[in-house]
C-alpha cells in the first residue's frame, strides 16, 4: 500500500492520484475524503492469540450502541447527522421520517425479511 506500507489486504484499490492502496485505507478515503493516517495499521492477530493488537471487528461488536435506542444488535451500523453511531432502524426511521425513532418502537427480535 502506498500509504500504511501493507503488503497484504483482500482487495487492493486506487487513490485519486493512481497509486495503488490498500482496502482500509481505500475505505477511510472514501468515507473521510482525505487519507488514512498510517498510524492506524494494524499488526497482525495470530491465530494462538499472541500479537500486539486485538481484532477490531471484536472488540468493536461488543462496545457499539446505538445513541437512540441503546440496541446493541442489528444487521447495519450506521451514523446520524451529529455523527453518533446508530443502529440500522433508526437511521431507515430518521431517513423516512425526518426524526429520531421513538423508543417505544424498539423490538427485542430483529425480524429478516422474507424474499
Amino acid at each position: 500500500c502506498a500509504n500504511c506500507g501493507t503488503t497484504t489486504t483482500p482487495l487492493w484499490r486506487r487513490a485519486p492520484n493512481g497509486d495503488t492502496i490498500c482496502n482500509a485505507c481505500g475505505l477511510y478515503l472514501k468515507a473521510r475524503n482525505t487519507l488514512r493516517p498510517p498510524t492506524m495499521k494494524r499488526s497482525l492477530v495470530r491465530k494462538d492469540g499472541s500479537g500486539t493488537t486485538f481484532n477490531q471487528q471484536q472488540v468493536n461488536k461488543q462496545t457499539l450502541m446505538c445513541a437512540n435506542c441503546r440496541t446493541t444488535t442489528t444487521p447495519l451500523w450506521r451514523r446520524d447527522e451529529a455523527g453518533n453511531t446508530i443502529c440500522n432502524a433508526c437511521g431507515l426511521y430518521y431517513k423516512l421520517h425526518n426524526v429520531h425513532r421513538p423508543v417505544s418502537m424498539k423490538r427485542s427480535v430483529i425480524k429478516r425479511r422474507k424474499r
